[in-house]
């Protein structure tokens, strides 16, 4: 989805740690967002950088930023330079390749594929379009286009169990302001998107995440204030 929204960050560039805001800090916004979007820290990652974060990750950190968003590491942290070693030190396998990803992918992009503890398994394709931004463009093979004007909920479900309507119903109720939603579908799962002005809480996911058919529940809430996003966004608040 897109907006018309600025931000004194559009004027001025993201507070971030360089040397580049397309390949650091929005590599490092990616791995922040994969990481909520997994819903806890993954134990093993591959990271397959197409197109020019292929080439110069090396140059420009890409590597180092999008495992430090992986860890919990915001932009601006200083702890990204060090983030191969703290990977490392918190036992999270990383493969890094460069990859082909396909002639319509963006290329400033990577298919981020997280394996956890458990077993469970999630993939997040996202490119880095510029001055910190980013735009999701897959969840699980799902076709999605979330560029995190606005706090987004994302929800997927077994489409012949719940549906996108009971989705937006719940959004409703909480006396929000719903700016937009969307929908998209592989195989039998459908993903609704439901972005909203505001910032979702926690238990708005616990509520969903109990629903029968639902597989998963997450809160992409604006990054509007780095503090006040890893405080209320955690995968473990």
């Amino acid at each position: 989805m897109s907006s018309e929204s600025w931000s004194v960050f559009d004027v001025i560039g993201p507070v971030m740690v360089g040397p580049s805001s397309s390949h650091t800090a929005g590599a490092a916004r990616i791995g922040y967002y994969a990481r909520i979007i997994n819903g806890q820290e993954p134990k093993e990652v591959k990271l397959l950088l197409h197109g020019s974060f292929g080439k110069v990750y090396k140059g420009h950190c890409t590597d180092k930023a999008i495992i430090g968003g992986l860890l919990g590491l915001l932009p601006h942290s200083d702890e990204i330079q060090n983030s191969a070693a703290l990977a490392e030190k918190a036992g999270m396998a990383v493969e890094i390749r460069p990859s082909n990803l396909g002639a319509t992918v963006h290329p400033n992009s990577v298919m981020i594929e997280m394996t956890n503890e458990d077993g469970s398994y999630h993939q997040v394709r996202a490119k880095s379009i510029g001055g910190g931004k980013i735009v999701i463009r897959e969840i699980d093979k799902i076709d999605v286009h979330l560029d995190l004007s606005y706090s987004s909920l994302i929800v997927i479900f077994e489409k012949n169990q719940v549906s996108a309507l009971d989705m937006i119903n719940k959004v409703k109720k909480l006396d929000v302001q719903i700016v937009n939603f969307e929908t998209s579908q592989y195989k039998d799962l459908t993903l609704v998107d439901v972005e909203i002005r505001e910032h979702f809480s926690r238990d708005l996911i616990l509520e969903l995440e109990a629903i029968e058919g639902v597989k998963m529940a997450r809160f992409l809430n604006h990054l509007s204030n780095y503090e006040q996003y890893a405080k209320n966004s955690s995968p473990s608040s």
